[in-house]
C-alpha cells in the first residue's frame, strides 16, 4: 500500500509541476530520484491521519492536524500562513455539516389533482380567448352588414 501511495504521490507531484512550469514535453523527467515522496513519511501521514478527528467542527486553531500540517510544510515551503475561514451567515459558498446535529425539513405538498384541475381551467381560459380572437373578423362582418342593412 505504501509504495502505491508513493508512485501515485509522484504522479501527482510531477503533474502539478508539468502544469505549473507549462511543460507538456513527456520525455523530460521533472522529479529525479531524491524529490520523489519519502516512503516512510506518507506511512507515518497516513496513520497519524488515520487516528486523528479531522472533522470541520472538531478543528481549531491548535488542533494536532493544523499544527502537524503547518509544521511539514514550514519544512519545504518558505512562507505557510494558517489562516481561519468561516462561512458568511447570510450568504453561506460552503456549509459544514455537524453530524450530532441534524435538521429534517418537511413540506406539506398540495395533491396532484389541484394540479390537474388548475391546468384544465388554463386550457379553458386560453381556448376561450383563442376563440374569440378567431371570431373576431367574423364579428366585424356581421356588424358591418347589419350596419349596411340600416342604412339602406
Amino acid at each position: 500500500e505504501a509504495v502505491v501511495s508513493t508512485q501515485s504521490t509522484g504522479i501527482i507531484a510531477e503533474g502539478i509541476v508539468r502544469y505549473v512550469s507549462d511543460l507538456s514535453d513527456s520525455s523530460v523527467t521533472i522529479l529525479d530520484d531524491h524529490l520523489v515522496p519519502n516512503k516512510e513519511l506518507l506511512t507515518r501521514t497516513v496513520e497519524f491521519l488515520g487516528k486523528t478527528q479531522r472533522a470541520a467542527t472538531l478543528l481549531q486553531r491548535d488542533s494536532p492536524v493544523i499544527l502537524n500540517l503547518e509544521q511539514t510544510l514550514s519544512k519545504y515551503a518558505s512562507e505557510v500562513l494558517v489562516s481561519e475561514l468561516k462561512a458568511s451567515k447570510r450568504d453561506p459558498e460552503f456549509q459544514f455539516y455537524d453530524q450530532s446535529e441534524t435538521k429534517l425539513f418537511a413540506y406539506n405538498v398540495k395533491p396532484a389533482v389541484f394540479d390537474l384541475f388548475l391546468a384544465i381551467a388554463v386550457i379553458a381560459y386560453l381556448g376561450t380567448v383563442y376563440l374569440c380572437v378567431k371570431s373576431i373578423p367574423h364579428g366585424l362582418t356581421y356588424l358591418y352588414q347589419l350596419k349596411k342593412l340600416k342604412s339602406s
